[in-house]
């Protein structure tokens, strides 16, 4: 509302976009609008359809207005999850969230779709375990950001993927997978993959992995 009074400052008349960040998308005209208020009235609705593989980061979280900027790209992006995972080695601050911080999350998700226009937004649910993620029953391609070197190149992991399933990527924190960690990823079904040869900080790495995926899939 406040981004359509006082940034756009929208009239009556003019005609605007809606979407619900599901692929939902409605076209109205403005009817009324006073200093709380902007009444429209819809004339048009559709539905959109994403055209990629549908993308789930799940990643440690960084810190601070690094990953305010990790939520912003990858949105721009077309991810279609952002799942926090809590490692071993993540920061102790990471091991806990709160509807504030996933709201404010949220709000750059919108306005990185907002100005791309993207008809949809990554789904942001709470920070799990390792093992929730290794646990879950699904049947994505999953690909874990590795660099030892027995891991394939990512173009090799995805040139795998024929059905154009769903695929999950997994990035460690600063410092890495411990062995335990590695072990029980790559037993449930990641896939170590290599993009480059130099070590990556945790966002760049998830931004790198994702563009890279986007890239080669659609």
């Amino acid at each position: 509302m406040h981004h359509a009074l006082h940034v756009l400052r929208l009239k009556d008349g003019q005609q605007v976009e809606l979407f619900d960040g599901t692929g939902a998308v409605a076209i109205g005209i403005i009817t009324h609008v006073d200093r709380r208020n902007v009444v429209m009235k819809v004339t048009e609705r559709q539905t959109c359809t994403p055209h990629w593989p549908r993308i789930t980061l799940a990643f440690a979280a960084p810190k601070g207005k690094r990953m305010d900027w990790l939520a912003e790209k990858t949105t721009e992006l077309g991810v279609a999850s952002l799942q926090r995972v809590i490692f071993d080695r993540s920061p102790p601050a990471s091991k806990s969230a709160s509807d504030m911080k996933s709201d404010k999350l949220m709000g750059h998700c919108i306005s990185a779709a907002k100005q791309c226009g993207l008809n949809f937004l990554p789904q942001l649910p709470e920070p799990v375990g390792l093992a929730e993620i290794i646990g879950s029953n699904d049947s994505t391609l999953r690909i874990l950001g590795d660099m030892s070197p027995e891991a394939l190149s990512l173009p090799e992991v995805l040139s795998s993927n024929d059905s154009q399933a769903e695929i999950t990527l997994l990035i460690g924190p600063e410092g890495g997978l411990t062995d335990r960690e590695r072990s029980d990823a790559t037993a449930g079904g990641f896939i170590p993959a290599r993009l480059g040869g130099t070590i990556l900080r945790t966002e760049t790495a998830s931004i790198a992995m994702l563009a890279a995926t986007v890239a080669y899939t659609t």
